[in-house]
Order: C-alpha cells, then sequence, then structure tokens
C-alpha cells in the first residue's frame, strides 16, 4: 500500500467507528476494561513508518504491562489504532498507561485512552496529572496546537528524529516494507510487475509479491540485531552470521510466494545494508552515506573472489560473471554499492527537488535500467538483452528529460516492448527500493 493523506471526512469516520467498537467491545466483554490506542501524527498522512514505529512500541508495552484478554488492530488512512480488552481494574490500567505516555520518549506520540466497564473514558486529570506538553516547546500542546507555534515541517522532522533514536529497529522494519510496496505499486514500469500488468513475468502478479513482503519484513530486524550485537567481531564473521539469516528469509519468501523467486536479490542487499546500519548504530555513530558505504565495503570485504572466483559456476550469479565479467550484485556490495550511492541516490534527489516522489522513481528507475549490469534482464534475454535494456533505457530517459509530460506514456510503450522480449529488470527494481529506502534512514 502506498500511504496518501487521509481526507477529513475519513478522520471524522474513523473517530466515530472507534467509538462504536469501544462499545462494541465493552457490551461483548461485560465487566472488563478497554484500553483504546491511537497514535498522535500531526499533518494529513497519518500513516508512515514513523507511525507505526510508534504504534510497535506502545503495542508492546500495552501487551506485557496490562495483559490483555482480547486485542485488535485497524490500519487505514486514517490512522493506526488498537483495542485491548482487559481485566484490571481501569483507573490502575490508566495509572500504567500515563506511565508510558509521560515516561518513555515515544510517549508524546501516543494517545492511549482507557474506558472503565461503564464506557466512562478516564483523564489524565483524573490522576492528578498535568495536561500533555507539545512535541517541541514543552508548553501545553493545546495552546501550541490552537496557536499554530511550529511548523508542520519542524513537527515532523522532531518525529523521524525521536524515533530513530528510540525506535530504530522498528522504524527501519517498516521503512523497508513500505520501500518495497512503492517499488512494486510503482506504475507503469517496463516489465515488471506493478499495478496494471505483470510485465514480463507469467508466473506472478501483484499479490505474490505482497505475500512476499510480508514474509521479508521480519528479517530486516534480525539482520540490524544481529550484526548490532556482534559487532565486535571480525567482518567475515558478521557476514556469515548476516547469511545465515538471508537464508532463512530466502525459504520464508520462497515458502510464502510457492516457490516462485520475487525478491532474492533484495533479500541480500537488505541483509547487507542493515547489517551495515546496525553497525554503524553499535558505534554510535550518525546514519550518514559516507558511513553506511564504508560499513558495507567493511562487510563485503573479498566476497568476490570467495562467491565467484574460487568456486565453479553453478550459481546464476557465478555464471553470470564468468560469460560476461560483471561482477553483478556480489561486486556492488564488495565497493559499497557504488550504483546506489554515486549514481540513483544522487540522482533521485534532485529530481525531488522539481518532480513529486513518483516521478523522481519512475525517472531513477529508467537511470538504473541504463547503467545497472542486471543479471535478472541477462538470465533472459542474454548480452544482446542486456544491452538492448541499457540502451533503450537510456534513450527513453532522454525522451522524459525533453518531454516530461509524456513519461506514463513513454514507460508503457517500453512496458510493451519489454514484455514481447520477455525481459525483466529486476536487479534494477531491487536497487529502486534499496535507493528509496537509504534516502529515507540517512541523516545526510
Amino acid at each position: 500500500m502506498i500511504l496518501r493523506p487521509s481526507t477529513l471526512h475519513e478522520i471524522l469516520q474513523a473517530k466515530e467507528e472507534r467509538v462504536q467498537r469501544q462499545h462494541y467491545l465493552l457490551e461483548r466483554f461485560a465487566g472488563s476494561s478497554l484500553i483504546s490506542l491511537s497514535i498522535n501524527m500531526p499533518g494529513a498522512v497519518k500513516v508512515n513508518p514513523e507511525t507505526l514505529a510508534i504504534f510497535d512500541v506502545a503495542e508492546a508495552y500495552i501487551t506485557k504491562e496490562c495483559n490483555p484478554r482480547y486485542n485488535e488492530k485497524r490500519i487505514n488512512f486514517a490512522g493506526v489504532e488498537a483495542f485491548f480488552v482487559c481485566q484490571k481494574e481501569a483507573m490502575a490500567l490508566k495509572q500504567l498507561t500515563c506511565k508510558i505516555e509521560m515516561e518513555h520518549p515515544l510517549g508524546r506520540f501516543m494517545d492511549i485512552d482507557v474506558l472503565t466497564p461503564s464506557k466512562e473514558v478516564l483523564s489524565r486529570s483524573d490522576l492528578g496529572f498535568a495536561k500533555r506538553k507539545c512535541y517541541i516547546c514543552d508548553n501545553e500542546a493545546f495552546m501550541c496546537a490552537r496557536a499554530q507555534a511550529h511548523s508542520l515541517f519542524e513537527l515532523q522532522a522532531y518525529i523521524t528524529r525521536s524515533v530513530k533514536e528510540h525506535a530504530l529497529m522498528e522504524y527501519l522494519t517498516h521503512l523497508a516494507k513500505v520501500a518495497m510496496c512503492k517499488e512494486v505499486e510503482l506504475t507503469p514500469k517496463p516489465g515488471l510487475v506493478d499495478s496494471a500488468n505483470s510485465g514480463a513475468h507469467y508466473d506472478m502478479t501483484i499479490n505474490t509479491f505482497y505475500h512476499s513482503i510480508d514474509a521479508i519484513v521480519p528479517f530486516v530486524r534480525k539482520y540490524f540485531h544481529g550484526a548490532y550485537t556482534i559487532h565486535y567481531q571480525e567482518p567475515q564473521q558478521i557476514f556469515y552470521a548476516l547469511r545465515q539469516i538471508g537464508i532463512a528469509c530466502d525459504k520464508a519468501m520462497f515458502h510464502a510466494t510457492k516457490g516462485i523467486n520475487t525478491h532474492k536479490g533484495m533479500v541480500f542487499c537488505l541483509a547487507v545494508v542493515c547489517g551495515a546500519l546496525g553497525l554503524i548504530r553499535a558505534k554510535k555513530e550518525p546514519f550518514t552515506c559516507e558511513a553506511l558505504h564504508a560499513s558495507i565495503k567493511m562487510l563485503c570485504t573479498s566476497l568476490v573472489q570467495k562467491d565467484l572466483i574460487a568456486i565453479t559456476p553453478d550459481t546464476a550469479g557465478a555464471r553470470f560473471f564468468y560469460e560476461t565479467g560483471s561482477l553483478g550484485i556480489r561486486g556492488e556490495a564488495q565497493e559499497g554499492f557504488p550504483t546506489l550511492f554515486e549514481v540513483s541516490l544522487p540522482f533521485y534527489k534532485e529530481q525531488l527537488k522539481q518532480w513529486s516522489e513518483e516521478i523522481a522513481l519512475k525517472k531513477t528507475l529508467l537511470l538504473l535500467m541504463s547503467t545497472l549490469e542486471d543479471s535478472t534482464v541477462w538470465s533472459r534475454g542474454g548480452k544482446d538483452g542486456l544491452s538492448y535494456v541499457k540502451e533503450k533505457a537510456s534513450q527513453w530517459l532522454l525522451y522524459v528529460e525533453t518531454y516530461p509530460d509524456r513519461l506514463d506514456e513513454s514507460l508503457r510503450l517500453f512496458d510493451e516492448d519489454l514484455i514481447e522480449k520477455n525481459l525483466s529488470p529486476g536487479g534494477s527494481a531491487d536497487m529502486l527500493a534499496l535507493t528509496w529506502f537509504v534516502s529515507e534512514c540517512m541523516e545526510s
């Protein structure tokens, strides 16, 4: 799901439905108390990786401290919310929920209501607590909101910084999911699965990708945490540990897709990048492109020698190397993903200064297709197919630079061309998702 702004109608409808659901649950579980959780997110986009990361922290706390007998979760464009039916007395629950709201660094972004069995909503003042404080200046939140004392950009930037500091693993997990969803939902795309068709892939649909993404997402946390916890070991040992997690992730992906390879390249990319981010956090360094580039290179030292040169060509990557001389994704990783840091990421950021995110992503995809030694294209069309895709992508990119209003038309024509030739730039698609992911989690 590509996240979009919510409408006033959706927000008002969600509030009405929330009250109805609260009353229904209190009637269904007569005599119980109810916790209703939502997240305070300024701006029209109510669901984003920051929202979901904060929600994860609050949900884990409530589950642990309040021991609910029943819970349910709902996500829509108006926000994310959950309901917890508890047997504890309502005032005791309110004390517990006020504790996380006031003491946790992300507590100010949480809106946790407690309802008594008689449907009364308890307030902070019932416990003698002061009104909620502003995110930025520590004045009363209501006063700052009424006076519009802080810009939307300032509020959102503060939330993002806070989430990166206090819920990083949760944030990266949701960021990776959004990155993969944005890639597959971007439409039209040449030769690739999107919202309009299956491209040159006759064995999968966009739903196949959704199943794959859901299977991969839990491993993002494992990559980060795995590298973080053994950061003091030699890089080769850390890479081996990440590879073992990646093998398990591959198995989960193939199980979810019934044997179809949707994201094998992305599994590798996320293992390396999220592992590198874990090492950076362990060193207490800022998340900069320079730090990430260096950390990836350190992790992937000698990867080409071990995975390509020193073995017989019995894998797709090794065959690609022996037939074309290209080092493929392993070469990219060993050099710290130069295509990402030197080509796609600077281009994408530059495009964002003039165009929407969607247009910037589409043009970045064409750039990647014109640049990347894509083993997925080669596996279907050989050297000639790879040369054709790179040359045509370069031509189309030049064309849409001259005629920007014809971008989608051009992509559709290129899509028809590649479908006819059974060519699919899967490696470029993975690098596009990785470009968006890195652009969002970097500090500079």
